[in-house]
């Protein structure tokens, strides 16, 4: 009976929509989770992370692009659809340029950190792409002493789980300078450091870090760690966040030693973690030599702090 219901709900709403309301109801009468969804799709050759499959069934963004449309035939089929049953509901692809507002869209995590060639397989050997965790805000305070050398990154995140089962949060960092030793986690709160992967030659290190408490669908977690780099690096001239999907706020406060106060700051945005910055704005250096940046709803891409120490 609640099969033949969950049928007839699905023709109504392909008829009808709107898409979200059409592909959840195709996937609630699947009975496939997301994570099972998502893994089908890459055996046909076609990426899709679960943060976005999530998206695309809550209405908060939609396939766009030729690639992702390509992705919701090949869930026709995977969902029992009936052939352009859900892609009929996109309508017309929408106008893009830089004039378009793209915060609903979602970055690949391959996408935000495309020139890391070893990112792929470091997060492959931690078993997924995707940790079923949207940043719903974040708040980073990084600390550099008197030789312009960062010291000190404490992170607080807020998180909230897209999926049910969600039991770890997966962190990517990258550093400036090969030749000096990777950071050390320290005073982790609400989680526990797990496996850590790293590609010394960029450097980047790809942690996990196990959840205090396992989260259903919709679950939200505040997690806090701090990095502690080691003496005698390269000087700082950067520091920020990649975001893959939409956050509601993003906190960012540098500190800077009296004895090594840049000369400028600019608050920047680029699509991914190596760009070249869309936008810059400048930013007040106190006297106290702080400063900071407040990101309210950023978009998918990298939002930075960056200074110039001459």
């Amino acid at each position: 009976m609640q099969q033949r219901e969950q049928a007839a709900d699905l023709l109504d709403l392909l008829r009808t929509g709107p898409f979200e309301a059409a592909l959840d109801c195709a996937v609630r009468a699947s009975g496939l989770s997301l994570e099972r969804i998502r893994h089908r799709l890459a055996e046909r050759g076609v990426e899709v992370s679960v943060t976005t499959l999530s998206y695309w069934r809550r209405g908060r963004s939609r396939p766009e692009r030729p690639r992702s449309r390509q992705a919701v035939r090949l869930l026709e089929e995977l969902l029992g659809v009936p052939t352009d049953g859900l892609v009929s509901l996109l309508g017309p692809r929408r106008p893009r340029g830089r004039w378009v507002n793209r915060d609903s869209e979602v970055l690949e995590t391959a996408h935000l950190w495309r020139e890391f060639v070893s990112l792929p397989e470091l997060l492959a050997e931690l078993g997924s792409t995707d940790d079923g965790l949207l940043r719903v805000a974040a708040h980073d305070s990084y600390a550099l002493d008197a030789q312009g050398t960062g010291t000190r990154l404490t992170t607080r995140l807020t998180l909230k789980a897209t999926r049910d089962g969600v039991d770890r949060c997966v962190v990517v960092l990258r550093g400036e300078d090969p030749d000096r030793a990777l950071p050390e986690f320290a005073d982790v709160r609400n989680a526990r450091l797990g496996r850590l992967r790293s590609d010394r030659s960029v450097p980047l290190v790809v942690a996990e870090l196990f959840l205090d408490r396992t989260l259903s669908e919709g679950g939200t977690t505040l997690i806090e760690y701090t990095l502690r780099f080691p003496e005698n690096g390269r000087r700082a001239e950067e520091c920020g966040r990649g975001f893959p999907a939409p956050a509601l706020l993003y906190t960012l406060e540098v500190t800077f030693h009296p004895d090594a106060v840049p000369v400028r700051c600019r608050s920047c945005f680029s699509t991914a973690v190596t760009g070249e910055p869309v936008t810059g704005e400048p930013v007040w250096i106190s006297a106290a030599g702080r400063v900071h940046a407040v990101f309210e709803n950023p978009g998918p891409g990298f939002r930075s702090l960056r200074w110039e120490w001459s």
